[in-house]
């Protein structure tokens, strides 16, 4: 069997195990979940698709044998399904100069797949899921009361003392927004390990792939549409479609939110304290959580105005990056 193969093999029953380490109830142990795919990644980045598919089917033939049909199920839609897209899209290429938008660094004489689209697709697969839930809990009384019910459960065996009148007050602060919150909560953890394992690779000089500037990330137009969508849904809809609505605006901001990131990198970029600047917006962010929704709001205006761009081109003592595909 050829090396890459067992390598491949590997990872994938090492992301089961990880996926896999809450079952032992073993302190801190809910962590390793947070990085089951890790090693699909760093498969699939460093020896290619075919690699990314194997550890990928492994990881989900080994949780289902440990874990049951339903924890496979779980792990290959949450896990395998988007580390296989990911390595697959990500390690696409062609000649530097052929068609429109694609991301190419300064000389270079190959152009990959733009990270800004990737991250597009991801956002609509997490989108998808919100709907098919929702659509799925039509037929009961709908998904709010889906969560409700099961955030009321969890917290119950998590906090079984609570008092009955906090635990409803707290359900009722959490439901509302759970499933968006769940959504971005999974797209951050995609996000993280899969730019944790190329780091890892270019660090060790396995990587297949330059790493992306990040700084000349680029969304593409179409974006636009699914995320005003939901927004006409949240404000004029009732009931569960203003539920569903509320929560997949939520999800597909996320795009612009690191797309706002770029503007604001771009702008520190222009000041004498740019350190300082970063680490202020970023304690920013981690205080008040409620500034990533200026931060989306910035994304949104640099797509359809190109704000970053113009910065730019004020600035010419940039950084380079930030003159790429101007």
């Amino acid at each position: 069997m050829p090396k890459e193969t067992l390598i491949a093999i590997g990872a994938g029953v090492l992301s089961a195990i990880l996926a896999t380490a809450f079952l032992s109830r073993a302190p801190g142990a809910l962590f390793f979940v947070y990085l089951a795919s890790l090693p699909l990644f760093m498969a699939g980045l460093a020896l290619g698709p075919k690699a990314g598919m194997i550890s990928s089917a492994v990881g989900f033939m080994a949780v289902g044998l440990v874990g049951g049909s339903l924890s496979a199920g779980v792990f290959g839609l949450m896990q395998a399904l988007p580390a296989w897209m990911i390595v697959r899209q990500m390690l696409l290429q062609r000649p530097a100069g052929v068609g429109p938008g694609p991301e190419s660094g300064q000389g270079a004489a190959i152009e990959w797949y733009p990270p800004g689209d990737m991250l597009c697709w991801l956002t609509m697969l997490a989108a998808g899921m919100l709907v098919f839930m929702a659509v799925a809990a039509a037929g009961e009384n709908g998904l709010s009361a889906l969560v409700a019910l099961n955030l009321d459960q969890i917290l119950q065996s998590i906090a079984p003392q609570m008092d009955p009148g906090r635990l409803e007050a707290t359900v009722g602060i959490m439901a509302p927004l759970f499933p968006g919150a769940a959504g971005v909560s999974w797209l951050l953890m995609i996000i993280v390990n899969v730019s944790l394992a190329q780091g890892l690779l270019v660090k060790w000089g396995h990587n297949l792939r330059p790493s992306p500037v990040y700084g000349t990330l680029q969304l593409p137009q179409w974006m636009s549409w699914p995320l005003v969508g939901s927004a006409v849904l949240a404000l004029l809809g009732t009931g569960e479609m203003e539920y569903t609505g509320r929560n997949l605006a939520i999800i597909l901001a996320v795009p612009y939110f690191f797309l706002g990131l770029t503007v604001f990198h771009a702008w520190a970029h222009r000041v004498s304290f740019t350190g300082t600047v970063l680490v202020f917006f970023y304690l920013m962010l981690v205080i008040w959580g409620w500034s990533a929704l200026m931060v989306a709001g910035i994304g949104v205006i640099e797509q359809w105005t190109g704000l970053s761009r113009r910065m730019a081109g004020v600035d010419e003592n940039g950084p380079p990056q930030s003159n790429d595909n101007d």
